[in-house]
């Protein structure tokens, strides 16, 4: 199974990428939709055969990514747009107003990176805090710059999951 699932994974990755850029045209977007689609084969890599006739539900998983994408943006640009027009975003206390929101968002996304597996939280911590490159994070761990993709990709899965009760909040301040 891992054999056909890494060979989809040569073939399609960067042709998928294209293809969600098309619909998302943002590229680090589109690579995290891609990223995301692999990762959950991945996790259920024992359920598909991975074969020439795949890249068809290949490619469908990532237009539905790219799709739900631009709804939940179009649905956070709405819900920011109804709290300027009502006033009601200035009311709304910033970090700088209130750091106790800060500290808590802070602890939770803490708590959220240190339950991950540890291949996870490893390459993680070197992309987003030491600001690494894959093929960095590759050289540095002594792994493929595909396994540093993959478990990329499954950490920002996790931490989307584990974080996705916080989406209101972030939203409202980040936007």
């Amino acid at each position: 199974m891992a054999n056909g699932f890494e060979a989809l994974f040569k073939a399609y990755y960067a042709k998928l990428i294209f293809f969600a850029n098309k619909y998302v045209n943002d590229l680090p977007v589109a690579e995290e939709i891609v990223s995301e689609a692999f990762s959950f084969l991945w996790e259920r890599k024992e359920q598909y055969e991975f074969d020439e006739n795949f890249s068809g539900y290949l490619y469908k998983m990532v237009q539905n990514r790219a799709l739900n994408y631009l709804k939940h943006k179009k649905i956070q640009s709405e819900y920011v747009n109804y709290l300027q027009k009502n006033n009601l975003l200035s009311e709304v206390p910033t970090f700088e107003q209130n750091p106790i929101y800060h500290k808590e968002f802070e602890q939770h996304i803490n708590q959220a990176i240190e339950n991950l597996p540890q291949r996870c939280k490893e390459v993680f911590k070197l992309s987003r805090f030491k600001e690494l490159r894959n093929k960095e994070i590759a050289k540095q761990l002594n792994i493929s710059h595909k396994t540093v993709e993959r478990q990329m990709s499954i950490a920002l899965e996790k931490l989307r999951f584990k974080l996705q009760h916080l989406l209101f909040f972030i939203i409202i301040y980040f936007f």
